[in-house]
């Protein structure tokens, strides 16, 4: 008997009754943790490591591990396993290449390739497993890179000629969603077209505060709050196993914050393979919705949420409502090489996405140019609504006093700070802002980079400031708390987007530039689609080419040099964002459309 069999009978032995105890048993939240870490560890080992040392990142523990990995007595080895735990890419080719130049061994290649599969070092990775035998681990492996770079099909093949185990059962249950399964759900009695009134609705997402304190996760807290202020009744979901999957072993049934009450799916066992974690959604969802009947279902981005929610009203009648928030898609491919886009899990990424807002009810998403790319999709105009991202209670306040916010924060209250709130991964172009704050140190000795936030690019942006000699004027706070972020924006004389351009950034909004014009921060953004919908050049802020360094440098010049301008764009901005980017308006058109499909339907 294995250990989840046994906890499953040892969990119904001592007759604990789930749905009246309002925090579940540790027993078996641990088990289904245990579950998740096999689930992981099968798939992908140094993958799975890389995000547990992310995680723990601030451990003084792990840093002196960290540091041990890394000495220059260290073996190659262990320098390439520190480097990619510190997510420091250029240290990793660079011990890679050395050790390609070495004398090798074929177990020694597999574990490098593995590291640079880990950190999305994919031609090293090939050339690593180029030199190795054909032994179970490096067939392993081959079958990793070739799914990372989303040839999915092919790295089934390469691990069904006895290879598998759980990796292949995994890579099968996610290839068959991707192709077209969905949950099959019991066919109901009667169709029950929600409440009779229109004021009640059952929304799903994939995390929430307070376990995430993300973008994401602050967006879906806001649109709750202002539809309950519109008298709105609101059940929260979050998806299965969630917050557990990020370590939160004592995760209750529920979390309420501000009056919003989140519920988990929180089934014993679990399941963890794709497919899997989708039907069991599906059937937690339909019971909720049978107890509760909602006027409306509403969910978000990734299109996994969707078919559960799809099942589940095609099973009721109820409407429901497909809010894209992202193109996933394309957030996969920005960090994958060229020609990723004709690969199987791009192209079936793509289609899955267009699949559930053809179905759909009615879809919501962030902005113009993501309204155009789902009706190219094929997607009726006539059910596609904006809801662009808007400003909390804290940002409708006026703005602290930038001396006071510094102040508060500890910052220099005479220098002038450019920066950026933003999660730091690659597509956020961070580094293009560095070198121009490196260009300008000499000329200007009170300018200041502040960047705050996480994410996998932080390392390497903290090293390239090291290495142009600007260290001690950069700041680099991690994440912080999301009750002190308005107190950073407010820190800002200028707040900066230097996105790259790619398929993502030229289509996607993103949250924190408009949270800066509330904070009457003037924005240098990169001059993308997107972006153009929050600032018009010249009024609340500039628009600059992306990853033009000099362009970059000469913008924020004309920041630092014309103080009466940029405050007139940063009051600006403060103007446009409170005439249309609130959430009290965004809910207005919510619940319009809410009303309107369940007219529809009725």
């Amino acid at each position: 008997m294995n250990i989840q069999s046994y906890l499953q009978k040892w969990f119904e032995r001592i007759q604990i009754d789930r749905t009246v105890v309002l925090k579940p048993n540790i027993i078996s939240n641990i088990a289904n943790t245990a579950q998740l870490v096999l689930a992981n560890v099968a798939d992908d080992p140094t993958y799975f490591a890389l995000q547990v040392a992310r995680r723990f990142r601030s451990s003084p523990i792990l840093r002196q591990v960290i540091d041990r990995l890394s000495s220059e007595r260290a073996s190659l080895s262990l320098r390439a396993l520190a480097a990619m735990l510190t997510d420091d890419r250029s240290c990793l080719r660079s011990v890679c290449e050395r050790y390609l130049q070495s004398e090798r061994s074929s177990r020694q290649s597999v574990f490098f390739a593995n590291l640079c599969i880990a950190s999305d070092e994919w031609i090293l990775a090939d050339m690593l497993l180029d030199q190795s035998a054909k032994t179970k681990s490096a067939v392993k492996s081959r079958a990793r890179l070739l799914w990372a770079r989303g040839h999915m099909s092919e790295a089934i093949a390469v691990l069904g000629s006895g290879y598998g185990g759980r990796q292949l059962r995994h890579y099968r249950s996610e290839f068959s969603v991707f192709r077209g399964l969905e949950p099959n759900l019991p066919a109901t009695t009667e169709t029950m077209l929600g409440a009779k009134k229109c004021n009640s609705i059952m929304y799903v997402s994939t995390n929430s505060l307070p376990h995430t304190g993300s973008g994401y996760a602050q967006r879906t807290h806001s649109i709750l709050k202002a539809l309950v202020d519109e008298g709105w009744a609101v059940k929260a979901l979050t998806r299965v196993n969630y917050p557990l999957n990020i370590g939160k072993l004592a995760a209750d049934l529920q979390d309420t914050v501000d009056g919003i009450t989140y519920e988990r799916c929180l089934p014993f066992p679990a399941q963890h393979d794709f497919a899997g974690r989708i039907q069991q959604q599906a059937e937690d969802l339909l019971a909720r919705v049978k107890k509760d009947n909602p006027s409306v279902l509403h969910t978000t981005t990734d299109f996994s949420n969707a078919l559960a929610v799809k099942a589940v009203a095609e099973a009721t009648g109820i409407p429901w409502i497909y809010e894209v928030r992202g193109q996933l898609a394309d957030t996969w491919l920005s960090t994958r090489p060229d020609g990723s886009e004709t690969s199987e899990r791009y192209q079936l990424f793509m289609e899955r996405e267009s699949y559930v807002a053809r179905h759909a009810d009615h879809v919501f998403t962030l902005g113009e140019a993501m309204k155009q790319n789902l009706i190219r999709s094929g997607v009726k105009e006539s059910k596609i609504s904006l809801l662009p991202n808007g400003i909390g209670d804290e940002f409708l306040e006026e703005p602290v006093d930038r001396t006071q916010a510094r102040g508060q924060l500890g910052l220099d209250p005479e220098a002038f700070y450019a920066g950026t709130v933003s999660s730091l991964v690659p597509y956020e172009g961070l580094s293009t802002l560095v070198r121009a704050v490196a260009r300008l140190a000499d000329e200007f000795p009170s300018l200041r980079l502040l960047i705050v936030g996480d994410g996998t690019d932080r390392e390497n942006l903290i090293m390239l400031a090291r290495e142009l000699g600007i260290e001690s004027r950069c700041e680099f706070p991690g994440r912080v708390p999301r009750e002190q972020a308005h107190l950073y924006h407010s820190s800002l004389n200028t707040f900066a987007v230097p996105r790259v351009e790619s398929a993502v950034t030229r289509s996607v909004t993103p949250l924190k530039p408009v949270e800066a014009l509330a904070s009457g921060v003037p924005v240098l953004a990169s001059d993308l689609p997107a972006l153009r919908e929050l600032i018009t050049d010249g009024e609340n802020g500039h628009l600059v080419r992306p990853e033009d360094v000099e362009d970059w440098t000469g913008s924020l010049r004309t920041m630092i040099l014309e103080p009466s301008r940029a405050y007139k764009m940063g009051k600006s901005g403060r103007e446009f964002v409170l005439s249309s980017r609130t959430w009290a308006q965004n809910a207005k058109t919510i619940i319009q459309i809410y009303c309107r499909v369940v007219n529809q339907t009725s």
